[in-house]
This record gives structure tokens, C-alpha cells and sequence, in this order.
């Protein structure tokens, strides 16, 4: 078994099935994921504000930005996806790991964003790699099976139809790819902060990702997080004798 890698637990996989249990002070006290968006949509954000606020050590996702990189597990070739990809701090370091023959899709919903990583992307030398998606609250509008990963960093929460965006992945996903996830981990001793943010309780989302056709993978990376958690799912394929059979009735 590979070093930071744990094989995952029967509490993780029985958290994934259902969702109706879930403890009602697990659920986030904050404002709605469409009244948190609202501000994304104005062309005229003030981006180097959300670089002050999502590029800092005191950050939590910042400060890991390295071993989330790295529990990712991206090859040079493979295709990513971030979805959400804000200021583009992970776009960078994924274009790194996936190379000059790999692919980084930037997915936005923020106008203002997008011109940022556009920008970047050819201040950088980086324009055939990293190319910015706008995205909506319904459809990443990724090319179906155009990607090996998709990655969701403090988005998740902001989804107002999680069921669209996720059946959007994995229709984006080639078989057997990966879903990659890191949000706020609400529980009953989390911060205020995390109580006022997250939407739910990972559960609530665990449940959501079975039913859109994810698995939890065997094993799961092991990161120090303290605000956050991180899931990495599967893209679940049909059964090919089930298939076969619904085909020959």
C-alpha cells in the first residue's frame, strides 16, 4: 500500500447510503448556494481580492496545496478537470503534473475569473493547456468523456442543482475515471466559520454522489485536514451482463 494512502473504512461507505439521518446541527446555518453565488456573476469582481483571500497560508486548502496535488494523482497526458477553479491555484499546479501533452479545463461560473485564467494561462505559456470552461449551475459544459479527473475544491457547496453538475461529470468522465472532492467538513465541533459556509454535513453530499453513479474508492487519501475533508469517488459503469441482457428483451 502506498505511503499517505488508507484503505477505507465501513463507516466512510455506510455514510455514503444515506442521507435522511443526518443530525439536523449538521446542516450549515448560512446563506443559500444562490445567494453566495450572486457576487461571482458581476464581470467586475474584484479578482486580486479572492487571490488575498484563496492564496493564503492561513487557508487551510493553501496551505495543503501541495499534498492535495498530489493525492489527486494526475500522470502527464491525463486530462483534469477543476471545477470551480476560482483564482486558478490549482490549475497551475495540475498543468505541472498532466504536462505539455496533458489538458487542465478551468470550469467557471465567475465572468471575472475566467478572463484571469485566460489571461494567466498565456502570460504563462500555458494557453495550450489550461483552457478556461464557463460553466453554469447546471452543466459544466465539458465534452462527454473529455477527461480523466474532475476535481471540485470548495465548490461543492455552491452547486445549487448538485444533481445536474454531477450527472454533467460524469457524462464528461471516461470510464473508470475519477471524482475528486474537497469541501467543508461540518460536524458538531467545527468552527463557526465552517458552520456558516458549508451547506450540509459530507454525508448529505456522500449520498448525492452515490445516487448521480460514483463509488467511494477502495482507498482513500489520508490528508491532515482540519476544516476540510477530502473524498476521492469512481465513476460507476454499468453491469455489462445486465446491459447485455435488458438489450436482448
Amino acid at each position: 500500500m502506498r505511503a499517505g494512502i488508507i484503505a477505507i473504512s465501513l463507516s466512510f461507505a455506510s455514510t455514503c447510503v444515506a442521507t435522511a439521518t443526518v443530525p439536523a446541527q449538521e446542516h450549515g446555518k448560512g446563506h443559500s448556494a444562490a445567494e453566495e453565488n450572486k457576487r461571482f456573476r458581476n464581470p467586475d469582481l474584484d479578482v486580486k481580492e479572492y487571490i488575498g483571500r484563496f492564496e493564503s497560508d492561513s487557508r487551510e486548502i493553501y496551505a495543503r496545496r501541495r499534498e492535495i496535488v498530489e493525492a489527486v494523482g494526475l500522470r502527464p497526458g491525463m486530462a483534469v478537470a477543476d471545477v470551480g477553479a476560482g483564482t486558478g491555484l490549482f490549475a497551475w499546479m495540475f498543468a505541472e503534473k498532466v504536462g505539455p501533452e496533458g489538458t487542465v479545463y478551468a470550469v467557471e461560473i465567475a465572468p471575472a475569473f475566467l478572463k484571469y485564467i485566460d489571461d494567466q494561462a498565456r502570460q504563462r505559456g500555458l494557453a495550450r493547456v489550461v483552457k478556461p470552461v464557463r460553466g453554469t449551475q447546471e452543466a459544466t459544459n465539458l465534452a462527454p468523456g473529455s477527461i480523466d479527473v474532475a476535481f471540485i475544491c470548495a465548490t461543492y457547496h455552491h452547486f445549487e442543482h448538485p444533481e445536474k453538475v454531477l450527472a454533467s461529470i460524469r457524462r464528461a468522465l471516461r470510464p473508470g475515471g475519477r471524482l475528486v472532492i474537497i469541501d467543508f467538513d461540518l460536524r458538531k465541533d467545527s468552527s463557526d466559520f465552517v458552520r456558516e459556509h458549508a451547506r450540509a454535513a459530507k454525508e448529505v453530499y456522500f449520498g448525492e454522489i452515490r445516487a448521480a453513479g460514483f463509488a467511494p474508492v477502495e482507498a482513500q487519501p489520508a490528508l491532515p485536514l482540519k476544516d476540510n475533508f477530502l473524498a476521492v469517488f469512481r465513476r460507476t459503469e454499468p453491469d455489462a451482463r445486465s446491459s447485455g441482457a435488458s438489450e436482448k428483451q
